[in-house]
């Protein structure tokens, strides 16, 4: 099949590959011809459009974003989210031009690429739409949409263009559910459960004294780590208040934080205190994180408080694929915790609250039965729930149907 992939999620560098790489390579390997097109979000606007062979019948159109600069924050974010979709097109004829493809995948949220959602829905015989991010509402709870006329013109673009899809997918049923409660789609549209996917290859293990020496990590402490972007939205306040607590209950316990951005500054501030127990780390190349995580004794998975919108972080793949156990802090709305837990690899608490996180990462630290099966509980839950070839096998199954159910 002959498949269009837009996404604005796609890593060009070697070894530092995302979810929607490794679809593109397993839906390549599966004998497919996939066009991605990624509208680089985090480029730098205005930088020139590449056209790149990124493997063997996987092909990589990366456009920029366009906006306009110099006249505040709001209408550089404002013409970045109306302008961009719309000069990728102009970008993406010349490559579709003349050309059907089989099936478009595209991701959430669909108002981000507007105009090339509307392009591919004329040159593609089925769609599938992969929801994760449920814009606007989760962006109005983070603040970075404002409630009023904002949110409603967002919410009703995002529906009319939710509506173009054959099929939707979401993660969980709670995801599932949410949907069907905020949306108004047709009875027509295909709703369906699609897992989060990614390699599911156990991760060697090296000598753990010998990783956390070569990269500076404390030898004698048990160590929770979390890696990602350092902002807001991001559970950094939960992980910093369970630290604080944990510098008195379980000052065996050392929080490791790896990653970039806007709040960073905070977390070297608290690492300059006298008596922290938190170690800073700034981005790594993916191998060496993937390394790094075999060496600790917990990750940490958190989402932000009072948030209606389930989530189910991407991360849990690399901390099964470590064998390292799950701490998490999420919100009530969300079936994850309740999935880690029934999967017997890691243990959950409400977001909110620092205490109970830091008792949640002791209790994933210091369970013997949960650490001692881990690997292969780990393992087998890898490959029953998160096998990228299971999320190939549903997409086929859905280019080929030519009955749509609700």
């Amino acid at each position: 099949m002959r498949i269009l992939l837009q996404t604005t999620w796609f890593s060009l560098q070697p070894g530092d590959g995302n979810m929607v790489n490794e679809l593109a390579l397993a839906l390549a390997a599966d004998g497919h011809d996939v066009q991605v097109v990624l509208l680089d979000w985090n480029a730098v606007p205005g930088t020139p459009t590449k056209e790149i062979n990124y493997a063997e019948r996987v092909a990589v159109l990366a456009i920029a974003p366009r906006a306009l600069s110099g006249l505040g924050t709001f209408i550089e974010k404002g013409s970045k989210w109306l302008t961009s979709s719309w000069f990728a097109v102009r970008e993406m004829r010349r490559v579709v031009k003349g050309q059907t493809y089989d099936l478009h995948i595209g991701f959430s949220p669909a108002s981000v690429a507007s105009a090339q959602n509307l392009l591919a829905r004329r040159i593609c015989k089925r769609s599938y739409m992969i929801l994760w991010d449920f814009f606007p509402y989760h962006h109005r709870s983070l603040g970075l949409v404002s409630n009023g006329i904002v949110f409603r013109t967002a919410l009703a673009m995002e529906t009319a263009l939710l509506k173009t899809f054959d099929t939707i997918g979401c993660m969980t049923p709670a995801n599932l559910a949410y949907l069907k409660a905020h949306y108004k789609l047709s009875p027509s549209h295909t709703l369906e459960i699609m897992p989060i996917w990614g390699d599911t290859t156990p991760l060697p293990v090296a000598p753990r004294d010998e990783v956390r020496r070569r990269l500076g990590l404390p030898i004698e402490k048990k160590i929770a780590v979390f890696g990602g972007t350092l902002s807001e939205g991001r559970g950094l306040d939960d992980i910093l208040a369970a630290a604080k607590v944990s510098e008195t209950l379980y000052p065996e316990i050392n929080y490791l934080i790896i990653g970039d951005g806007r709040l960073a500054p905070v977390v070297q501030q608290r690492v300059e205190q006298a008596g922290s127990n938190i170690v800073y780390r700034r981005r790594v190349p993916r191998s060496d994180y993937l390394q790094l995580l075999t060496a600790c004794d917990a990750g940490l998975v958190c989402t932000v408080r009072n948030v209606d919108v389930p989530t189910f972080p991407s991360k849990t793949i690399d901390y099964l694929r470590a064998a390292v156990p799950i701490a998490a802090s999420v919100e009530a709305s969300t079936d994850y915790g309740a999935f880690i837990e029934a999967n017997k690899v890691g243990k959950a608490c409400l977001a909110g609250d620092g205490a109970a996180l830091a008792e949640t990462v002791a209790k994933v630290v210091y369970d013997v039965p949960l650490n001692a099966d881990l690997a292969v509980v780990a393992a087998e839950c890898l490959r029953r729930e998160f096998d990228v070839k299971n999320i190939v096998a549903q997409l086929m199954r859905n280019a080929k149907s030519t009955q749509v159910v609700s």
